[in-house]
Order: structure tokens, then sequence, then C-alpha cells
């Protein structure tokens, strides 16, 4: 015979205030929890005990087993989740605008929309798949990767709602609607102020936060938003029997790789960092709120909150033990002593459980990036055979020197840091294809005279240097421009004419980096006009037809400002032309193109011919090129 028996054996307060679990509590003066029953069957048939994961502050925890038998997936119900469906519409509608080729015209990054403010491309940059040659182009993808990473992403996108939405318990598709529409939209508030910050700002003055790909690096599609979300997901892992970390998070893991697809063809460092920055506060918003039972808090419990709250309890109730035993120290003290270690042990714990999948994810995009962004140096007789061959010079330097304040000079320094790249005696193709020519239109020029001597002793300046000096005394930067151009530009025959100063001599490595924009440029940017390598009025080099129209320009200022008028500074106008903004240079609008850095320091900063001089740490080797992340101007 069976006998079932019930007792009912009452368990005391557990400290003279009665104890009540934050999550669950409204306020402070929550009401006294009553005293807690403990049930045990005797002898019942078929009595189940209970499980040793079930905790009596935790009655909710539901064990995964359990999860699992209740949630029967197919992908149509993945994807027809409201945030999931309304993401896949607004994709079709959006790309098949794109179709037409008139929105979005670019691949988004900050500079278009620091500068052309182009903000609506901004917001719809999520829901654009890239099917047009030009947006494969500037987001730098194939149509078949193109359409394989936004089936990802949206996968990645559904198995995140459906994950979230069900942590977040009743009213989960609402929570989880809103968290991913702020997540995204803090997400390109903080790529387009990174953007600024370590380009625009930080390029200026600290070279070594300067990072030219901050202020480009373009995105089209959902990757950015999944890597926050990876964040918050890392809070919620599969599995309540341990406490979670990066390598038992399951469906971390997944996920994690769905959002890795898209380092495949390119990089996206910024676009993913600003995504998982912005996740990392989400998910201290998230657990604070789930704390207070909100959010599914009270429902809905990982294995993180439930070690995390019962870790709390227990101390709580020491500390409580502690406060009634003390009779010096009052009660609301106590309180706000708590409740201030709780929150912020709470906030360490999360960073503890969060930042490793973080740390790991960024180390994984560091890498990618460096592998996509890898340069190595184009060889000089690739550079020779591909820039048409035919023309005898390749690049003429013209290196425009007079007389400076004090009598100072800097040609020796800077001229030798030309020749320091130059073959001694071999012969190379690409080199007997370049030439410098020292220009001056001063009769009485001492330091021409002496750096003139010097190089004449040094047998690859005899072989590479021409000297070049026309009569004259006038101290006149638009005339001495115009003179040098036309009558270098017209003798000999050369693909490109550069300006350079005689107080900018070449950064360590950046002759070859010249080189290789110059390459570049011809290769990947048909029909340019010029490539600009330094600042001011120096690192100018044009196509030599170009330039020949750009001493009209000057040449046109000079009569304006012998009218009495008013006109631009000669570096500008030679700027403007290159850029396209004057209108003898129109057909130049959209090609000019840059080197990420000066690849020229300035020697000259307190002697200046056309001003009050410079700070002596200005215009220095690893600041940003000063059109650098500018709209239409290509930096290679």
């Amino acid at each position: 015979m069976n006998i079932g028996t019930t007792i009912n054996v009452p368990t005391p307060p557990q400290s003279p205030t009665a104890f009540q679990l934050k999550t669950f509590a409204s306020s402070s003066s929550a009401p006294s929890t009553p005293p807690i029953s403990t049930v045990i069957n005797v002898g019942t048939p078929g009595a189940q005990t209970p499980s040793s994961s079930t905790s009596s502050y935790f009655p909710n925890i539901i064990a995964p087993q359990v999860q699992q038998q209740q949630q029967s997936l197919s992908l149509v119900s993945l994807l027809n989740q409201s945030v999931t469906r309304a993401v896949i519409l607004l994709t079709v509608i959006l790309s098949l605008v794109g179709l037409g080729g008139k929105f979005p015209e670019h691949c988004v990054s900050p500079s278009y929309v620091l500068y052309a403010g182009e903000y609506l491309s901004l917001l719809a940059s999520p829901f654009v798949i890239p099917l047009t040659p030009s947006l494969l182009a500037v987001a730098q993808v194939g149509l078949v990767s193109s359409v394989i990473l936004a089936t990802t992403n949206i996968l990645s996108l559904a198995l995140f709602e459906d994950q979230l939405t069900t942590v977040f318990n009743g009213d989960g598709s609402r929570i989880f609607r809103n968290l991913f529409l702020v997540m995204m939209v803090l997400t390109m508030a903080l790529r387009t102020l990174m953007g600024f910050v370590f380009s625009r700002a930080t390029g200026w003055h600290i070279p070594e936060l300067f990072f030219s790909d901050s202020m480009f690096e373009c995105n089209f599609g959902l990757a950015p938003y999944l890597f926050g979300l990876l964040m918050v997901q890392s809070l919620f892992p599969t599995s309540n029997e341990k406490a979670p970390s990066f390598w038992n998070v399951r469906r971390t893991h997944v996920q994690l790789i769905l959002c890795l697809v898209n380092v495949i063809p390119k990089t996206i460092v910024w676009w993913a960092g600003a995504g998982m920055i912005v996740g990392f506060f989400a998910s201290l918003a998230i657990s604070f709120q789930r704390r207070l039972g909100r959010w599914g808090g009270k429902v809905k419990t990982s294995a993180f909150e439930k070690n995390m709250w019962e870790e709390e309890i227990y101390e709580a109730m020491l500390a409580e033990d502690d406060s009634f035993s003390d009779s010096t120290v009052t009660g609301e003290s106590s309180t706000t002593f708590k409740e201030k270690k709780t929150s912020l042990s709470a906030t360490w714990k999360v960073m503890v459980y969060v930042l490793p999948t973080l740390l790991f994810v960024l180390l994984i995009l560091v890498g990618c990036n460096q592998f996509h962004t890898l340069r190595e140096d184009i060889p000089n007789d690739v550079i020779s055979r591909t820039i048409e061959p035919q023309t005898p010079y390749l690049l003429t330097l013209v290196l425009m020197t007079a007389p400076r304040k004090g009598g100072a000079t800097y040609i020796k320094e800077t001229l030798s840091s030309y020749l320091a790249h130059f073959p001694d005696e071999e012969v190379d193709l690409l080199y007997s294809r370049i030439q410098i020519v020292v220009y001056t239109h001063f009769t009485d020029f001492p330091g021409y005279d002496d750096a003139k001597a010097y190089f004449d002793t040094i047998p690859k300046a005899r072989k590479h240097v021409k000297w070049v000096r026309d009569e004259g005394s006038e101290k006149n930067q638009r005339k001495h421009l115009v003179s040098a151009i036309r009558k270098i530009g017209t003798v000999d025959e050369s693909v490109y004419l550069g300006v350079m100063e005689d107080d900018f001599p070449f950064c360590d490595n950046g002759w070859q980096e010249m080189l290789n924009t110059i390459y570049r440029a011809h290769t990947e940017v048909k029909d340019h006009c010029g490539v600009f390598v330094g600042t001011g009025g120096s690192g100018l080099i044009f196509k030599r037809s170009v330039a020949l129209t750009a001493s009209f320009i000057l040449e046109n200022d000079v009569q304006t400002v012998a009218l009495g008028l008013n006109a631009p500074p000669p570096d500008i106008s030679l700027q403007d032309c290159l850029m396209g903004e004057h209108e003898f240079c129109s057909s130049c609008a959209g090609t000019l193109v840059t080197s990420r850095t000066l690849l020229q320091r300035h020697l000259g900063y307190n002697s200046s011919t056309s001003g009050d001089g410079y700070d002596k740490n200005q215009f220095q080797c690893g600041w940003r090129q000063p059109f650098n992340g500018m709209p239409n101007v290509h930096t290679l």
C-alpha cells in the first residue's frame, strides 16, 4: 500500500529584516517576503524530485531541453517575424530603387555624410543590396558575394530576433524592435563620429591616431548592426547549466560565424567596431533593466543572471545581518551603500562576460583589415611599362626655389631626399624616365649657386638633375610658377609634371609611396588630371596638359591683381584646377587622386615666402593629406 504524506515545514525569516530580491521588487519599500514553505513528498507514486538546477529564487527558469521542445522553428517562421519581415520588405524596395542608379549613388561612408550631407543615404544603407556595377565597385564586392552576404545577414537577423524576443518574453517583439532601431541609429552616429575623430580631428595633430580608413571605409547592409546584436546575444547563452563564457555560448558561435562572413570580401573594421561598441553598452543597459524585473527579467533568466543575482542575494543577506548587529549604521545609508555596490558589481560582471567576445571578434576584424589593406610597393619596371611607355619622361619634378627670409635655404636637404632613391650607376628603366628640374627666376640668388656647385660633384645628380634660371628679381609667386610650368612643360615630353617647393623634402618611404599613388591613379582612376601628395603648393603632380592649362589660370590671376582686385593664392588656384572647380579645368571634376598622408614634411615653417610662417609641428610626416576623405576625391 502506498502511503502519501505531505509535511509543510515553515522556514524562519532569513534575517531580522525580511529580504527580497531587488530584481523582483518594485521599490526599496517592498513588503516583507512571507516565510517560504518547503513541501516534502514521501512515497507518492510517480513523484519527481526537483532538479538540482532549480532555484527557489528563480522558479521560472526554463531548462534548455524544455525550451527546445517548446520551439518548433522553420525557415518560414524565422523569416516571418515582425522585424525580419520589415527588413526584407525594405531591402527589396530599396535594392530595386538602387538598380535605377540614382539612389544611393555611393557606398555610405562618413566622408559623404560630413561633407555632402547624404543623411538619407546613410539611413537607407542597411537595406541596400549592391546590384549595379557602380555600387558593386564602390562596395568592393562582386554580384554573387553581394547576394550571399545579404542572404546570410537576413538569416542572422532572424536568428537574433528569435532568441532575443524569447528572452525578453511577453512584449519581446516590441522590445527587440525598439532595441534594433536604437542600436542602428547609435551605430550610424558613432561611426560618423569615429570617422571625424580619427581622421579630420587627429589627422592634423596626432599622426599616431590618424587612420585614413576611418573616414572612407563604407558599408551597405546589416553587418555593423549584427555585430552589435552579437554583443547582446553573448549575455544569453543557450545552455543554462554553465555560467556563460565565450567558449560555451553555442548560439553565439553560430551567429559569430554568420557575422564574420562579411569580412571575407572586404574590411569593415570601423563599421563593425562601431556596432560592437554600441552593442556592449546596450548589454549593460539590458542587464540593468532585467535586474529591475523588466524586459523578461522576472521570467526568462539566463545562467549568467541567475548566478549573478544569487550571489547578490547572498552578499546582501550578509550585509543585512551585519547592519542589524551594528546599531550605529542607519538603515538609509546601508541601503544606499548596498545599491551602489550591487550596481557596480553587476556592471563589472557584464563586462567580464561580454568583453571576451568583443575583444576576440575585434582581433579577427583587425587581422582581416590588415590582410585587405596590405599594399606592396609597385616594382619600378611595372610602373614604367604600364604608364605610357612611349613618352620619353614619365615624371618631371619642378623644384621651385627663391630667396627666403634671413637667407635661409633648404635646397640641399630637399634635393638630397629626392636623389636618395635614384640608383648610383646602374641603368634603371623607371629612373631613366624621371628627371628633376631646379628652377628659379632670380638673377642674384647665392643659395641656388651654392646648391648647384654642391650637386655638380655628385654623379647621379649630374645625370638626373637640371638647373634652370631665368633672369629677374621680382618676388611674384604667380609669375614664377607661370614661367616655370611653361618653360619646362613645353620643352620635354612628360606624362606628369610635378610642382614642388624647395622646403618640402620627402618623408621616409614617401618617394616610393608617391610612385605607388601615381601608378594606382593611372590604373584605377581613368582620365584623372593629377595626384596630390603634399600640401599647399608642394606635391601637386599634374598631367602635363593640365599643368599648362593651370598656367593660364595663374596668368589671369596676375592680371586680376594688377587691376587691384582680389585673386586666390597661387596654391589654391592650382588645387582648384585639380579639383575641377575652375571653368578652365572643369573636366577634372571628381578625378583628383591623393595619398593617404602627407608624403613630404615642411622645413621652412618660419621662413615662408608667402606669409607669416607656420608652427614648427605643422604639416609633418604622417599628417592627413588635406583632401583625404573629401567627397569626389580618390584616396589611394
